[in-house]
């Protein structure tokens, strides 16, 4: 599964075309992980690029860092991610991907979903969902971001 997500984000990137404005971004997030009946706070960060496959449709790649407020053990993973341009300043995406969970030294598989709105020139906040389908984890965050 990492080998897979690993070569699709290498192409993905590969034919992402340079000349594209904003389409890179870097992003803080926080929020709330729930399972089994308990649940914590949640920061990260993710850095990412998307890049347009068609009028209103884009692809990108994400590498993701996310911890509870105690920043131990951090889960690392990377995304694929893909949806459509709503308007010039909206983005409606889903994402497929993977994370490392250096506490429990355990992989999973994440899928998600989210809602991304540019505010100004290089400005975004967002909000997602996402589930780890092994540990069956739930994540929901708000994010604000920076794109460049």
């Amino acid at each position: 599964m990492r080998l897979l997500i690993v070569a699709a984000a290498l192409s993905i990137s590969a034919a992402a075309t340079p000349a594209i404005a904003n389409e890179a971004r870097i992003e803080a997030r926080g929020g709330i992980a729930w399972a089994n009946g308990s649940s914590t706070e949640t920061i990260g960060v993710a850095l990412g690029y998307d890049a347009p496959v068609g009028e209103n449709t884009f692809v990108g790649v994400e590498a993701v860092l996310d911890t509870d407020f105690d920043i131990s053990d951090p889960a690392l993973g990377a995304n694929l991610r893909f949806g459509f341009n709503m308007s010039p300043e909206s983005k409606l995406f889903a994402t497929l991907g993977y994370a490392h969970d250096t506490g429990f030294d355990q992989d999973d598989a994440v899928i998600g979903a989210g809602y991304q709105h540019n505010v100004g020139a290089r400005s975004l906040v967002s909000i997602q969902y996402q589930r780890y389908l092994d540990s069956d984890i739930n994540r929901a965050t708000i994010g604000f971001g920076y794109r460049f």
